[in-house]
């Protein structure tokens, strides 16, 4: 079992394009609080790199996407946007997100965020806070 400690740490020093491994069109960067996400204006959805994802908070392994084990889907495969590898599905309650083999990050689909951190629990209220407002404020998001 691969675990949160084998991640890749990855810098793209954002000079890097990068495109949406759904529809192709290029990720806008999206920062607030040392956190820069890759946006999709054409399908809303998103690309957390593994340290982007560290600093959000999370800290519910059961909730933790870099602790999951892959598996197997009729979904279709995209390709990371950092490596260009096809990336593992993975299942989180119910909440079927993309990830890069190479623990690059995560792409979440519009709303996969959102069910995500609804279904979290968190160690503290403040660490809860923290990231239902970096989300609120990046996402329209709202627990």
């Amino acid at each position: 079992m691969r675990l949160r400690e084998n991640i890749v740490k990855y810098s793209n020093g954002r000079g890097l394009k990068m495109n949406c491994p759904k529809c192709n069109v290029e990720l806008i960067v999206v920062e607030r609080d040392k956190i820069e996400l890759d946006w999709c204006p054409k399908c809303s959805g998103f690309w957390f790199d593994a340290d982007e994802w560290q600093l959000l908070g999370v800290k519910d392994r059961k909730h933790d996407p870099f602790c999951q084990e892959a598996i197997k889907s009729q979904e279709k495969n995209c390709k990371c946007p950092i490596c260009g590898k096809v990336m593992e599905k993975i299942d989180i309650n119910g909440i079927l997100l993309d990830r890069c083999p190479n623990f690059h990050g995560i792409w979440f689909d519009k709303g996969e965020i959102s069910a995500l951190v609804n279904q979290t629990t968190f160690e503290t209220p403040e660490e809860e806070k923290t990231t239902v407002n970096f989300l609120g404020e990046v996402f329209n998001f709202k627990k």
